[in-house]
């Protein structure tokens, strides 16, 4: 392109023809994924010895491997989503709108994902539909399983004697994080300097560090501190298996609610708010003292975490369940996320004691010792394995 053209051409002009060109750049991208998802099917990518067609885009396309696996998936996904492919060939809708339909599309929600996706932007388009993923339990809890399980810190120690730190945490771990981070910055000293945004960002490598010293001092300056509240958007309707969206992971949701405080939101369909409920439902600081003299540490059979314990609604609050002793029980932290995962679940017998079954139905017996013989008609019938008895 000549200089002189980029004096002639007027903004307008010039917007138009971007315009123009990323619509063309959508179709031909709609084009390249349907070549990609015949290629993949035919598995043309076999005569190279690959194992699967995201390493031949990556040797014979030079498309890096993690985008390679999306414009895979993409491509795929697309073979159900008739509405958003017309838009797409179209190029009404960029590659990067399309990528986040394909995670939360159906075939019952294609037709207002479309309409929505056409007036939002790529961005807006991304977080809408990241909210109704999280929405559908069966897609969001492999992702929070995910989430939890590449949870990950890493350090760099540099020439210049300064380190770096790269930490990886699920979004509701990284605001807990945050927070605590917030709570120590009140009470660091700042530092004169004329770089505003130098001293924010030292003042919080300053309460990290403050949070270290005050963990490994036994200081329990922050224990009697007041709580502060790291906030969860969800529709009541999500809670309940019906759509919706939420802000994170439904089961992470309700694992959350299990002993927080809930603030009920009435709105309209076009999001005002017309009622701003009152927090209720929260285990008191009474009922845990009873949980904590009833139950003494974590209630998973053979756990004896006495500290960082959840009070858990074994029928949960969202789904009819009391705030009660009868029904609450006291998890540690690491066995109240297995349980909202999918790991176990808790029933109870004929004479009303709980017990717990691992995932596929077996019962967990409650420590590795001696135990008698259990009447078949102990427990409930609604196994996909016949009961089996420990001793």
């Amino acid at each position: 392109m000549h200089i002189s053209t980029l004096k002639t051409r007027s903004l307008d002009t010039l917007e138009e023809d971007l315009i123009s060109l990323a619509e063309q750049i959508s179709q031909q991208e709609y084009q390249f994924l349907l070549l990609v998802r015949e290629f993949d099917l035919r598995q043309g990518w076999r005569a190279y010895h690959f194992n699967n067609c995201a390493e031949w885009l990556n040797m014979k396309c030079g498309i890096a491997p993690g985008t390679a696996r999306e414009k895979v998936r993409v491509a795929r996904t697309l073979f159900d989503l008739p509405l958003c492919s017309e838009a797409f060939e179209k190029g009404a809708l960029s590659y990067s709108k399309v990528r986040a339909m394909t995670r939360a599309a159906t075939p019952h929600n294609e037709a207002e994902l479309v309409d929505y996706a056409l007036q939002a932007t790529a961005h807006q388009v991304e977080c809408h539909c990241q909210q109704i993923r999280n929405a559908d339990r069966r897609l969001s809890t492999p992702d929070a399983k995910r989430a939890y399980r590449e949870r990950s810190l890493m350090r760099t120690c540099h020439p210049n004697s300064t380190m770096s730190i790269s930490i990886e945490l699920p979004q509701e771990l990284g605001d807990l994080l945050m927070k605590a981070i917030e709570v120590a910055a009140e009470n660091c000293p700042q530092e004169k300097d004329t770089d505003r945004s130098a001293t924010f960002f030292a003042r919080q490598a300053d309460a990290l560090v403050e949070v270290a010293k005050h963990y490994l001092s036994g200081n329990s300056e922050f224990k009697d501190a007041p709580s502060h509240q790291v906030l969860v958007h969800v529709d009541e309707a999500a809670l309940h298996d019906q759509g919706g969206k939420s802000d994170l992971p439904v089961e992470s949701v309700r694992r959350i609610a299990c002993d927080a405080d809930l603030v009920e939101v009435s709105q309209d369909k076009k999001g005002n708010i017309l009622n701003l409920g009152r927090k209720h439902r929260v285990v008191s600081p009474q009922l845990k003292k009873a949980l904590l003299a009833r139950d003494g540490s974590c209630r998973f059979p053979g756990c004896t975490h006495e500290k960082y314990l959840d009070a858990h609604h074994v029928e949960h609050w969202a789904d009819g369940g009391e705030t009660s002793v009868e029904n609450t029980l006291l998890l540690c932290d690491s066995h109240h996320r297995l349980l909202h995962e999918g790991a176990y679940t808790i029933k109870k017998n004929f004479a009303g004691d709980w017990y717990f079954r691992n995932s596929t139905g077996e019962v967990i017996p409650e420590s590795p010792v001696y135990k008698p013989n259990v009447p078949r008609d102990a427990f409930d019938d609604r196994v996909r394995e016949p009961v089996r008895i420990y001793r």
